[in-house]
């Protein structure tokens, strides 16, 4: 859980740097930074889920050895974990995206209200 909530941090940062980029960077550069970002988050999640089934396993393994007769019931419950664990880490990483498609949007749209959003029309050619 701690690594989850370093994740939920990390993404948290990585927002905020962003947007602390909107007003001395190009819109491309922001959103370069905010897949960056994301990427990250998704290699640090699955680094997070593998380290604690690999604590979880570990720790299923004591219990068994400790008490023969309960083994189906740490069976149970190391699953449980495992699954509460990968929920917990999808969450986290479902959030640090839509954490990161808000600067996007948020850096489009600042680019737009900078320029003002308009496309140059085109000047009709005279006519003769």
């Amino acid at each position: 859980m701690k690594r989850i909530t370093s994740l939920a941090v990390l993404a948290t940062a990585a927002v905020a740097f962003a947007l602390a980029a909107c007003n001395n960077k190009t819109t491309e550069a922001i959103q370069e930074k905010a897949d960056k970002a994301k990427e990250t988050v998704e290699a640090k999640t699955e680094a997070a889920k593998a380290e604690a089934d690999k604590k979880i396993d570990e720790a299923k393994d004591a219990a068994k050895e400790a008490a023969p007769a309960a083994a189906a019931a740490v069976d149970n419950m190391a699953e449980k974990a495992k699954d509460a664990t990968e929920n917990a880490a999808d969450t986290t990483k479902d959030a640090a995206d839509n954490a990161v498609d808000k600067v996007k949007d948020a850096a489009g749209n600042a680019m737009d209200t900078t320029t003002g959003g308009a496309v140059p029309a085109e000047t009709p050619a005279p006519t003769p």
